[in-house]
């Protein structure tokens, strides 16, 4: 076993993110739940963390990044997106934290890099 010099954020969408699941056209969630999201949300490694607030912290820088990967898998056209602010990504996604992350593989880890949508083609 190995420690990690990461902590871990988990997203649990909640039920404004599923709102706005159910207006996005050709999506469809007919045998879908909320309740399916959140029991397969999505992680993410950030620096470690003692507490909430330092998790926070780097929520907070990286919030546009974070928000459109949650959105941008459910929907690639920012015209459909909400205002990428605090108080709406607060409302959308319960944060958990873990501040310790431990491998049990004995595998190397490996990293492959993240294409990030474009928010904003001309710039």
């Amino acid at each position: 076993m190995y420690e990690i010099n990461r902590s871990v954020i988990t997203l649990i969408p909640q039920e404004a993110f599923w709102a706005w699941l159910q207006t996005l056209p050709d999506t469809e969630l007919e045998d879908f739940e909320l309740e399916d999201l959140q029991e397969d949300a999505n992680a993410y490694l950030i620096k470690p963390c003692e507490d909430m607030d330092q998790a926070w912290d780097e929520i907070m820088a990286n919030l546009e990044q974070l928000f459109s990967a949650e959105l941008a898998d459910w929907c690639e056209e920012p015209e459909y997106w909400p205002d990428l602010h605090p108080d709406i990504f607060g409302e959308w996604f319960e944060v958990r934290l873990s501040t310790v992350l431990t491998d049990l593989c004995a595998r190397d880890i490996e990293r492959n890099a993240f294409d990030p949508i474009v928010l904003d083609p001309d710039a």
